[in-house]
């Protein structure tokens, strides 16, 4: 990769963030498929791939997730959302794999001119409520849903000034 792809690359990864407030603008489903093909290449312990997505188009059915799982409020007010259903056969590992596909879902959204937003069903209650309401049987589970659609102007205003929306790398670091 010569150094102004690599820049590309480091810039939108940096640029990436949660967008939780959406418009009524529907997904294109190329941009969808695009998503899905990077969350299938996202890496896993041993190569387990132990995840299935499933593409929630349903508004009611986002609107109850929204309900069931407090943290994942912002489902209900996006056009789609992926939730990642994990196999449940290594729960260690399949905590470290869920959140490496969770970012991988977000970073891809942002690509694409996309907002994406990573929300959680909290606790074994939430989760098993909505893995009912999704069709998922134990041991499997679904933890993380990630809303994604078109940012409204608002969502994509800066919080906070150039540069000053993270802590100092001086303060991040260290070495030995």
């Amino acid at each position: 990769m010569d150094d102004a792809s690599a820049e590309t690359v480091l810039r939108a990864l940096r640029r990436t963030r949660q967008v939780r407030r959406f418009t009524d603008e529907p997904v294109d489903e190329a941009a969808i498929r695009a998503i899905l093909e990077v969350a299938r290449w996202t890496g896993s312990s041993e190569n387990r791939q132990p995840w299935m997505f499933i593409v929630i188009r349903d508004r009611d059915v986002r609107r109850r997730i929204a309900e069931l799982a407090p943290y994942a409020r912002h489902v209900a007010r996006a056009p789609i959302a992926i939730a990642i259903l994990m196999n449940g056969e290594h729960p260690d590992e399949d905590t470290y794999d869920e959140g490496r596909a969770a970012e991988r879902i977000l970073i891809a959204a942002s690509a694409l001119g996309l907002g994406g937003g990573i929300g959680w069903a909290d606790g074994a209650a939430e989760q098993a409520e909505v893995g009912a309401l999704l069709g998922v049987a134990p041991p499997a589970w679904i933890r993380t849903i990630v809303a994604i659609g078109h940012a409204t102007d608002e969502a994509r205003r800066p919080r906070s000034g150039p540069g000053t929306g993270r802590r100092p790398l001086a303060e991040l670091v260290r070495e030995r």
